[in-house]
């Protein structure tokens, strides 16, 4: 019988190794600098990294920059703070402090472990960003795929205190006046990520997906039922959301099932939905992926205008 849990670790292992080589040609943005690996537990874990990058020539005696905190993607088994450096080089060429953080993947631990992570990196931020020129006031919290999920899933327990005690998370003060999520995986109850709901291996690892979100507990983790957007959306009010995605990317299936949740429970968001005739080369993450192409440009512009409409003095 298939180990579907094995199945989606070398599924991942794989694309890791593909992107590893594609990542060779890929072209760096000027006019940056970074901090890098810094370790916001303090407990030499390499999971607990994080990046903090800035304009080239910033001093933070100069003042603070908008903050803009990015969750990476990966399927929640792949990734490292690392992984978008070139899309998170530009952002903070255009004029913004950016921190990036790794967390623990799925495969070493479960969803509340990682929530408790990028928690745990956004309190650091709480006590050490603004020494650092990062202006806590006004912050854009961004990521994609897998990544795009947790960062709506931390932008919903950030706003309500029963799902904080559920996922064992204090607040962080931190003010969020917007948040992006490009082609996010929203909905964890049905992540045909690797085939389609009709094949048994489609079927078998959503379920191994979700049985690894939940843990040892299984479904009797307190957060079994708060896992999907739409699960954890309801009775509260989001920060306003800009939605970033493409009609051939392959998992445009969750980005319609979070548009529907959005209008469901009266969200502010504005969707940014690349159409099919715009090109078969617009696939999943592109704009993260492919920071450089035209498109790319535009979705990355409109998400800091998004940001700057939101912003505060």
């Amino acid at each position: 019988m298939e180990d579907y849990r094995q199945s989606l670790i070398d599924f991942w292992a794989a694309i890791e190794k593909n992107n590893a080589a594609g990542e060779r040609y890929a072209p760096v943005p000027k006019g940056w600098r970074k901090e890098s690996h810094i370790n916001y537990m303090a407990d030499y874990d390499p999971w607990h990294l994080l990046n903090l990058y800035y304009p080239e020539d910033y001093d933070a005696s100069e003042g603070k920059l908008k903050t803009v905190i990015y969750i990476h993607g990966g399927g929640w088994m792949y990734g490292t703070v690392d992984i978008s450096e070139n899309y998170l080089a530009w952002i903070a060429s255009q004029g913004y402090a950016v921190m990036a953080m790794n967390y623990t993947l799925l495969q070493y631990t479960d969803l509340k472990g990682i929530v408790k992570d990028i928690f745990s990196a956004m309190s650091w931020l709480e006590k050490y960003g603004e020494r650092r020129g990062f202006d806590l006031n006004n912050v854009l919290i961004t990521g994609d795929s897998a990544g795009g999920h947790l960062t709506g899933l931390v932008s919903s327990i950030m706003k309500n205190p029963d799902i904080m005690k559920v996922y064992e998370v204090s607040p962080v003060k931190l003010n969020v006046r917007a948040i992006c999520l490009n082609c996010p995986c929203s909905e964890t109850d049905g992540l045909y990520i690797m085939e389609g709901e009709e094949t048994e291996r489609g079927r078998g690892t959503a379920k191994a997906y979700l049985e690894m979100m939940l843990g040892e507990q299984g479904e009797k983790a307190p957060w079994c039922g708060l896992t999907s957007l739409s699960s954890v959306m309801k009775g509260i009010k989001l920060p306003p959301m800009l939605l970033i995605g493409s009609e051939v990317e392959s998992l445009h299936k969750q980005t319609k099932l979070l548009i529907k949740a959005l209008e469901e429970t009266g969200q502010d968001y504005e969707p940014m939905i690349w159409k099919a005739e715009d090109g078969s080369h617009l696939e999943h993450v592109f704009n993260i992926s492919h920071w450089e192409w035209y498109e790319s440009l535009i979705s990355n512009r409109r998400m800091l205008e998004y940001f700057e409409e939101h912003a505060g003095s």
